[in-house]
Parts: C-alpha cells; sequence; structure tokens
C-alpha cells in the first residue's frame, strides 16, 4: 500500500519549509495557529491573502512526487513512465 502524506513527513514540516523558503515574514503566525483545529484551512486562507495558493499546490505536489520516488527506490518498487497522469508501479 503506498503511504499517504503522514507517513511521508509532508505535513506540518512540509508547510513550516514553504513558509520558510516563500514568506518568512509569516513564520510567527503560522507557527501560533499550526497547532490549534483547523490550522490548514487558516493556513490556506494566509495563502490566498498572500496570493500564494498556487505555489503552494505546486510545492506541495513537487514534495510530493519527490517522497513518493524515494518510497518507490526504498520498497525497490519501479516506477514505470507512460501515458498517465500517475505514474505505474512495479515491482523490481
Amino acid at each position: 500500500m503506498i503511504p499517504d502524506k503522514k507517513e511521508l513527513d509532508l505535513g506540518k514540516a512540509l508547510v513550516f519549509e514553504f513558509i520558510r523558503q516563500f514568506l518568512p515574514d509569516e513564520y510567527d503566525e503560522i507557527r501560533r495557529i499550526s497547532n490549534k483545529r483547523g490550522a490548514y484551512a487558516r493556513f490556506k486562507g494566509l495563502l490566498q491573502r498572500k496570493k500564494a495558493l498556487d505555489r503552494w499546490f505546486e510545492f506541495e505536489k513537487k514534495a510530493t512526487e519527490k517522497a513518493l520516488r524515494e518510497w518507490c527506490e526504498a520498497n525497490e518498487l519501479t516506477i514505470r513512465e507512460g501515458g498517465n497522469p500517475a505514474p505505474e508501479l512495479d515491482q523490481r
């Protein structure tokens, strides 16, 4: 079974990495809301206000793809690139 975002460490750590790189002035605000209920919705709201939501989605997409490729390699799975939008997995 393919791991989820939490198992791939693509949750809070990824949010903070994005903030460090692209919105460092908002770091304290994100830290303040990060442990409260609805934190991700508030994070996305902040990104909308800062016009950085598209940048976040691209950042998250690249990080997810990288993490999945590393997971596949660690689990001896080969990604077969094809015409499909999502890569296919083959066991070696």
